[in-house]
């Protein structure tokens, strides 16, 4: 099998697919590596590092994508497929946005190009790595926070915040530790089952909500008036649920800020725009980034890496199993 990794071209994107310790891992399974130069520098990962994990370097994308049998991205690029060689048989391994692609990912389908979204992938329970996606939101949930508490007025965010998080998957979890961090008020947070009420309590919240409708939300928002809200409530690859609808917003004070996490699914707020920061005339901040963790590319390409790996590695097992010669019956 040939893994090809291109240069990242999405908007401010610093990340890289694969590390060279990933490469490194990948040869010594037989997997081959083909690297565009300049891929990782973003990231802090030089050209020369990866010849050395045994990549191959070449110039070009066009080079990266006319022999891989796989090609692992961060996020889709920002320049058309149909410029490079793609090929029937061909996996593209990453970020995919499938809400917002679903129409390319079924048109590059019936090519016979494969799309394998990370955003519908989840680990085996138990399993001792973590998926790609699970490793970003768990970056992406601190930075977020920090991200919208940095868009405060100054005379609030000089003293804890009051916080409402509104999802408790691995973001929404890391959004509520970074509030203990930054020394805030412990947030209230929002989920789906109450398995995820211990974790929330565990790891700082001071109270947690059962999927309340959208005038629970009203009445708490009422009753705690936050100045931060994070969105990270969605079920992996599909539309987020709307939860901050209009009334949410009026009651919100102004100066207040929303993060919403899942803006490339829709969005957990009706005023979210995909990767802007929206000033309502109410005085409300409603920001969306869709690359967070590239804030901090080093740490997150070597999470975002070894999760990728291990699909590329399952990918090979497939790829490399004989397949039966018998006749057919």
């Amino acid at each position: 099998m040939i893994v090809g990794v291109p240069r990242e071209t999405a908007a401010r994107e610093r990340r890289v697919a694969l590390t060279p310790a990933d490469v490194a891992r990948l040869r010594a399974r037989d997997v081959r590596v083909r690297v565009q130069q300049g891929a990782g520098w973003r990231a802090d990962f030089t050209d020369r590092a990866y010849a050395e994990a045994g990549a191959t370097l070449v110039a070009h994308r066009a080079q990266v994508f006319a022999d891989a049998d796989v090609i692992a991205w961060v996020k889709p690029p920002a320049y058309d497929l149909d410029t490079v060689p793609l090929h029937a048989g061909q996996s593209l391994l990453g970020f995919q946005d499938p809400v917002q692609r679903a129409a390319r990912i079924r048109s590059l389908e019936a090519r016979g190009v494969h799309s394998v979204s990370f955003e519908r992938i989840s680990a085996e329970p138990g399993a001792a790595q973590l998926d790609p996606l699970s490793a970003m939101s768990m970056i992406a949930g601190d930075v977020a926070y920090r991200a919208g508490r940095a868009l405060l007025p100054e005379r609030v965010r000089v003293r804890p915040v009051r916080s409402l998080v509104i999802g408790c998957g691995r973001a929404g979890l890391a959004a509520i530790g970074a509030a203990v961090r930054c020394g805030d008020d412990r947030p209230t947070a929002i989920g789906i089952r109450a398995a995820q009420r211990e974790s929330a309590i565990a790891g700082g919240a001071a109270h947690f909500l059962i999927s309340p409708t959208p005038g629970a939300i009203v009445d708490l928002i009422t009753a705690t008036d936050p100045e931060l809200i994070v969105c990270a409530a969605g079920h992996r690859g599909d539309q987020a649920p709307i939860l901050l609808d209009h009334s949410a917003l009026n009651s919100l004070t102004a100066g207040a800020v929303v993060v919403d996490l899942t803006a490339k699914a829709g969005g957990n707020c009706v005023a979210t725009v995909a990767n802007s920061t929206v000033r309502l005339p109410t005085g409300i901040t409603v920001a969306h980034r869709s690359n967070y963790p590239a804030d901090r590319p080093h740490a997150a390409s070597r999470a975002y890496g070894a999760a990728t790996a291990a699909e590329i590695l399952r990918l090979a097992a497939d790829f490399n199993r004989p397949q039966s010669t018998a006749p057919l019956p």
